[in-house]
């Protein structure tokens, strides 16, 4: 299997939220912060939506929300679990260096607004408070719309009659050959440990994403709306959940190394204060 997608395994899984979002009501009190009224990265929360949807979008000002949990716990399990932060490049399998997430940015909830990408570079040690002060200036860089590194190459490429494809090509050539220019590849949202997108923030239920052949993300993950259910831990009441469904290279770690992966990313989701100490002590804590 030489190719990204003819190696992708599809995996769905509801995650009970009931905690994290009494865990954030509880963390926006104690700042005097309440919900977030800014909605998921460029998106709003739907008029007339209950309370508790606005839980579900990520970062709004230094608010903790929802989309900042999931992407600390995603984080967090990837500094544990670190074949995850692989990816395969020709016929080697390749460890990277640091942890980084990338997700999709609309400066206001209509078809016609502009899109920018974030992607967030995070260190290991990163607790709770540390991964929500980088989204929020990830978010904040992309709704600017300040150029990126190689913004003027390609500003300059589609200038040029089939500049676009002579340059696309040229990288790849470059790419192909590890020589490829590390700024670019820096500034690139795809070059990532795991693409988040949050179809959540806009009401939708989650479809299964493909992995982008370009780039080098060998994870994929799709987050839902927020939905009630009853199940054996709540004794018939209802309990928020969201599912997420994730596309992952089956080539960089064997099924169940992602079963506890799976496992591990759902407990700190489940016990989000965790995420409030640094690696090591969580370990002793837990």
């Amino acid at each position: 299997m030489r190719k990204r997608n003819e190696s992708s395994v599809l995996f769905s899984k509801d995650i009970d939220v009931e905690s994290a979002i009494a865990y954030i009501r509880r963390k926006n009190a104690e700042t005097g912060q309440g919900l977030p009224t800014r909605g998921a990265p460029g998106d709003t929360p739907r008029e007339g939506a209950p309370r508790d949807e606005a839980a579900r979008d990520p970062v709004a000002n230094d608010h903790y929300s929802l989309f900042g949990v999931l992407i600390a716990a995603a984080v967090r399990t990837i500094a544990l679990k670190p074949r995850l932060n692989r990816f395969v490049h020709r016929r080697g399998v390749y460890q990277r260096r640091g942890i980084s997430v990338s997700f999709i940015v609309k400066k206001s909830l209509t078809e016609g607004a502009a899109e920018g990408s974030a992607k967030i570079r995070f260190e290991s040690g990163d607790t709770m408070g540390s991964a929500m002060e980088k989204i929020y200036d990830g978010i904040e860089a992309a709704r600017s719309g300040e150029p990126r590194p190689d913004d003027r190459e390609y500003e300059l490429a589609h200038r040029i009659p089939f500049g676009k494809a002579v340059l696309t090509g040229f990288f790849k050539f470059l790419d192909r050959f590890n020589i490829a220019p590390a700024r670019m590849i820096e500034a690139d949202p795809l070059y990532t440990s795991v693409y988040i997108a949050n179809l959540g923030s806009i009401g939708l239920d989650t479809p299964y994403h493909d992995l982008y052949e370009w780039g080098t993300a060998s994870i994929f993950m799709v987050v839902g709306r927020i939905f009630q259910k009853e199940t054996r831990r709540s004794g018939g009441e209802l309990r928020h959940f969201v599912n997420i469904k994730c596309t992952v290279d089956e080539r960089i770690a064997e099924g169940i190394y992602y079963a506890h992966a799976v496992a591990l990313f759902q407990r700190l989701v489940d016990k989000p204060e965790i995420l409030e100490l640094p690696p090591d002590l969580a370990k002793v804590e837990e």
